[in-house]
Formats: C-alpha cells, sequence, structure tokens
C-alpha cells in the first residue's frame, strides 16, 4: 500500500471526532485544552476577576459564536498581552476562523510563555496538521509528547504525522516510529477510535494480511458503523484469497454506505474474481459514477469491458483513466 492509498484511505481525519472517532472531513479547529482548563490543569491560570470573562469567552467558542469570542479575547489581551491561557484561546477563536497565520503565531506565542504546556503544544500541531503542514506539526507534536507521555491525542496525530510528513522529511523509520504510537495507544485504551484501524494500514503497508485482517476486526468489534474499516477489511480478505467472506463484508458496507465509491469498486473486484462478468460490470459503473475523478475505477471499468469482449467501451474507459492520471 502506497502513502498516496495510505492517504486516500485516512485523509479527513484529523483529530478524534463525536463517538471520539476521527472527523475524517476535516472541519472547525477543536481545543483538546478546554476539558485540561476546567480540571485546573493549566498551569497558570486566570486570576478570578479573569475567570468569569475567561469562562464567557469560552462558552462562546463552544457555540461556535466565533466574532463574539474574538471580541471579548481582544478586549482582555489589549490589557494583559502576555496571558498565555488567553493568548491560546485567541489562536484557537482564529483558527476556527480560517485565519491560520494568526492563529500559528498566537499559539506560538502562548508557547513562548508557558513553554511545558503540552496542550498548547498540542493545539499548534493540530492547526497545522489541519494546513497540511506535517513537516511543521512534527515538532510541537512531538513535544507534547514528550511533555505528557499519556497524551493519546497527541501521540495518535504523531503517529499520523510520521506517515503524512514521510516524503518530506524522508524518515526510512517512519513505519516504525507511527507504530510505536498506535500500539502505545491501542495498549492504554483499546476502544480508542480509529486506532486499530491506523495499526491496520501500517500492517498492511508492509504486507502483513493477518496482522491487517485481526487489526480491521478489533475496529470493527468497538465500531461496528464504521464503513472505511470494512470495505478494508473486504479488501484484505478478497487479496488473502476468502473470497466469499469479502463479498459478505462488502455487500454490508454498502447497505451501509451505498453513496461510497470504493464499495462498488471493490465490490467490481470481487465480482470479477468470481466471474460475474455482469455484477463486476455494474459495481464498476457505479463507483465511477459516485467518483467520476478517481483514474482506477475507469481503469477497472475498461478492464471488465475487455474482458467482455466490447472492446470499444474498453477503449473509452481507458482513455478516460490516462487523461485523469495526465492531471495528477
Amino acid at each position: 500500500m502506497s502513502t498516496e492509498r495510505m492517504g486516500r484511505r485516512t485523509s479527513e481525519m484529523s483529530k478524534p471526532r463525536k463517538r471520539r472517532r476521527l472527523n475524517r472531513e476535516g472541519g472547525k479547529v477543536l481545543c483538546s485544552a478546554l476539558v485540561a482548563w476546567f480540571a485546573g490543569l493549566l498551569l497558570c491560570p486566570p486570576a478570578f476577576t479573569q475567570s468569569n470573562d475567561y469562562q464567557q469567552a469560552l462558552q462562546k467558542y463552544e457555540k461556535k459564536d466565533y466574532a463574539s469570542a474574538l471580541s471579548l479575547e481582544e478586549r482582555v489581551l489589549q490589557q494583559d498581552k502576555n496571558d498565555a491561557s488567553w493568548r491560546h484561546l485567541y489562536g484557537l477563536t482564529l483558527a476556527a476562523l480560517g485565519r491560520f497565520p494568526e492563529a500559528e503565531d498566537n499559539l506560538r506565542q502562548a508557547i513562548a510563555s508557558e513553554p511545558q504546556q503540552p496542550t498548547f503544544c498540542y493545539d499548534l500541531g493540530y492547526v497545522l496538521y489541519q494546513e497540511k503542514k506535517y513537516a511543521e506539526a512534527f515538532v510541537p507534536l512531538k513535544r507534547a509528547v514528550e511533555l505528557d507521555d499519556n497524551n493519546l491525542q497527541a501521540r495518535f496525530l504523531l503517529g499520523r504525522v510520521y506517515v503524512s510528513a514521510y516524503p518530506v522529511l524522508g524518515n526510512p523509520d517512519f513505519i516504525r516510529l507511527s507504530l510505536e504510537q498506535f500500539e502505545f495507544i491501542a495498549k492504554k485504551d483499546e476502544r480508542y477510535p480509529l486506532v486499530h484501524y491506523h495499526l491496520a494500514l501500517l500492517h498492511g503497508f508492509e504486507g502483513k494480511l493477518p496482522e491487517e485482517r485481526e487489526e480491521l476486526l478489533a475496529e470493527l468489534k468497538y465500531y461496528p458503523h464504521d464503513v472505511k474499516a470494512r470495505v478494508e477489511l473486504g479488501e484484505v480478505l478478497l487479496k488473502m484469497g476468502q473470497t466469499q467472506k469479502a463479498l459478505e463484508q462488502l455487500l454490508r458496507a454498502e447497505k451501509q454506505a451505498p453513496e461510497m465509491s470504493m464499495v462498488h469498486f471493490d465490490l467490481a473486484k470481487v465480482y470479477r474474481r468470481t466471474h460475474q462478468t455482469a455484477q463486476a460490470l455494474a459495481a464498476a459503473r457505479e463507483c465511477v459514477e459516485l467518483d467520476p475523478k478517481f483514474a482506477e475505477g475507469y481503469y477497472l471499468l475498461g478492464q471488465l469491458y475487455r474482458e467482455a469482449n466490447q472492446p470499444e467501451r474498453a477503449r473509452h474507459e481507458m482513455e478516460r483513466f490516462h487523461e485523469l492520471q495526465g492531471k495528477r
């Protein structure tokens, strides 16, 4: 499995989503430090007179009333530019508004004021990750883990960064380093969302199909509605020659997410393996209809038309495949 393929399977995914899963579609920046703040874990909590204002800003942030939160944060920071907690919250609000350069600058200022605060480091890393600045995100995320060994969120994102930043950092040990993070998380919390899915992808990258299958089964044990994990499992089972089991998983995935192009792509491959040409063609056509820019879908469709002795249609689909490949 290539790093590009791995990215396709996991793109999205930036931070644990609701039901403690990763938000695969990206989205608004979430503040990992909020719970820590209420628990009194910040090194220098605001004075009591500021606390009420801070809670108001925090509530506005949580309610996505970012403009109001920003106004209150700016007013307080005009009086005390060195308050790291406010500077941190201000940075997160700017990020939520898409003002990333300013967000980065303020989060870095918060870290400079309180360099031992792991949540500040994590949130800067998360913002950089959202911007796809993977190589830059590596430093604060690694620092967050050094400051708090049990920060599972930081470890999760660091594990992803090792893979995503590989083309830039060129670290030949990126699989081992990424595995270390996800294995640590799985030992601490075996139900941690997506940890088994990511372990599976890494095993698949190394061609370890039995290990990949077991991790996907573990993910589905805790999150049976995780369609991407089910599709990946179907593909692994197909590679292992367990065609009927693969078909069962993919048909179940189709019921869960009929709009997902990869479900139909893998179904087409299963039907092709079992010489069900009509079903394979129908599934492949559905795949490219759902995702017209998915080059591999046209390649598979072209192969199927050729095998069905329909050369003109095969040529048309292969031309579309080469056209899309040229745009990459």
